[in-house]
């Protein structure tokens, strides 16, 4: 039952009297007594209050026998600060929307503009960005705002405390293990399902007839009444003009926040395939029929840590009794115990990648992708740092002067330097492994004189046929002295034998 609905016509008759003869700013609460009596109301209380947020407004509360009523003193049109903040607010909402998100619970709001401003996008400034261009930009400030400050004790105090969300806690912190261990599309595939019970929860077994999108607007608008009990000081009454959703928003932070997350779950999450067009891919329908891979966005894993937090706000109000708190908590000793498995996982994870890396290029074995994380990262740093920690020392020490760096390059899993002395002039590649296609052999022979490769001889000839630069594995290389340095093409040895150039 809404606020107008319940209450007396005299209590609104109460209201117009003032309010349209313009007296309400000065009225005294005498007269609004007086007034309500001779209507036939029982009058037990008439004080001045305030209410609200920001801005907070003076009103009259009348309290009878038929109900309570707030009369602000001030029309909407009045009220300066309200009047100042709705179009910042109408465009800090287009931004959340522009960017694929809503505004992040939890986190102080300072924090977040931080990490915003640090991404180079200026909220005020966002309708000027290319929308794919503003959203891949935006991503990146995801795993600044969910820090694992945030995520654990959140996740260890808040969420174990969610009526809703509770039972799910043993997946989320599983989930969350999983990701620092570096299983991370596990991690997010095993968060996606958890949303629809949470909403199923809230709203109760009664609207099981309700599809996705009325089960996201019933737990909001569950949400927004409480919130706006609160807001009014929980008034019977108050003009429906001062509680309409486009005024909420601007007076009160908490209506904002449930706003933009409703927005954001109807139009992006649940959105249809058909008419979802954002950057992460974070959609329920690309997950729950496999429509594309695009939800395995890594990134997507702190969306959904930020999504049920943010689910868990709006069951501190749309969930009569509930025991979440709306502000983060001071970490207690299961934030502690938590923290050392994340930490002992994510450690762990990054030892193991060294260590199989060694062990995989000692024994010319090849990396196994998985839906995570291709290795080329990994592999990338190896070769950067074997380039700069052995082939450059050795030619330097020959007194060649090294120039042209490059980046690895990821098709064929090499990287080369150039090198120089008086008119002389040499290339050097070095590959991954040995075992490397000969075509990328091919492509290398046009212009390296030194073709390297990490790990031992194996089955070298099988790969470089047709080669004339060249080919050892780094460990057996020795840079070449000028004097003793001749053109491969008239004194190369055959690319089949492993060979050392003095």
């Amino acid at each position: 039952m809404t606020i107008e609905a319940k209450t007396n016509k005299h209590i609104r008759a109460t209201w117009d009297r003032f309010n349209n003869s313009g007296q309400m700013s000065t009225i005294t609460i005498e007269e609004v007594k007086c007034f309500a009596e001779e209507k036939g109301l029982v009058v037990e209380n008439v004080e001045e209050v305030e209410f609200g947020f920001n801005p907070i407004i003076k009103a009259i509360l009348l309290t009878t026998d038929a109900g309570s009523a707030l009369y602000p003193r001030q029309k909407l049109d009045e009220i300066e600060i309200y009047n100042n903040n709705i179009t910042p607010t109408q465009n800090y909402e287009k931004f959340w929307n522009s960017v694929d998100w809503f505004m992040p619970t939890y986190i102080a709001i300072g924090e977040i503009h931080k990490e915003i401003d640090r991404t180079g996008i200026r909220i005020i400034e966002h309708s000027h960005w290319n929308k794919q261009r503003l959203q891949h930009r935006f991503e990146s400030c995801l795993t600044s705002i969910y820090t694992l400050d945030n995520i654990i004790p959140i996740t260890v105090q808040i969420l174990a405390d969610s009526t809703t969300i509770s039972k799910h806690l043993p997946i989320i912190k599983e989930s969350i293990l999983a990701f620092y261990s570096g299983m991370k599309v596990v991690a997010i595939s095993a968060l996606i399902p958890i949303i629809e019970d949470i909403l199923r929860s809230m709203i109760g077994e009664g609207s099981t007839d309700l599809d996705l999108v009325g089960k996201v607007n019933k737990c909001i608008n569950l949400a927004n009444e409480k919130v706006t009990e609160i807001h009014i000081n929980k008034a019977d009454w108050i003009p429906s003009e001062y509680i309409e959703p486009s005024v909420m928003k601007v007076m009160n932070e908490r209506t904002f926040v449930l706003e933009t997350i409703r927005s954001w779950l109807v139009n992006s999450f649940y959105a249809r395939t058909s008419d979802y067009g954002n950057h992460s891919g974070f959609n329920r329908h690309f997950f729950a029929h496999a429509k594309s891979n695009v939800w395995q966005n890594t990134f997507n894993f702190f969306r959904a840590m930020g999504l049920i937090q943010g689910l868990a706000f709006v069951e501190c109000f749309a969930v009569e009794g509930s025991n979440v708190s709306v502000f983060s908590p001071e970490p207690d000793e299961r934030h502690d115990s938590f923290r050392l498995e994340v930490l002992a996982c994510a450690n762990y994870q990054y030892s193991k990648k060294i260590i199989l890396q060694q062990l995989q290029i000692d024994n010319n074995l090849p990396f196994n992708n998985t839906a995570s994380d291709d290795g080329w990262l990994i592999r990338a740093a190896k070769l950067s740092e074997e380039m700069n920690d052995k082939v450059i020392p050795r030619l330097r020490e020959k007194g060649w002067q090294c120039h042209s760096f490059t980046d690895a390059i990821k098709k064929g899993e090499y990287i080369t330097v150039n090198a120089s002395k008086g008119n002389h002039e040499i290339k050097v590649a070095l590959l991954y492994t040995c075992a490397t296609g000969n075509d990328i052999y091919k492509e290398l022979d046009k212009s390296c004189d030194f073709i390297l490769y990490q790990g031992p001889y194996y089955r070298q000839e099988s790969y470089t046929f047709g080669i004339t630069a060249r080919v050892l594995p780094l460990n057996a290389w020795i840079a070449p002295n000028l004097g003793e340095y001749t053109n491969r093409i008239t004194s190369a040895s055959p690319s089949s034998e492993p060979d050392v150039c003095n």
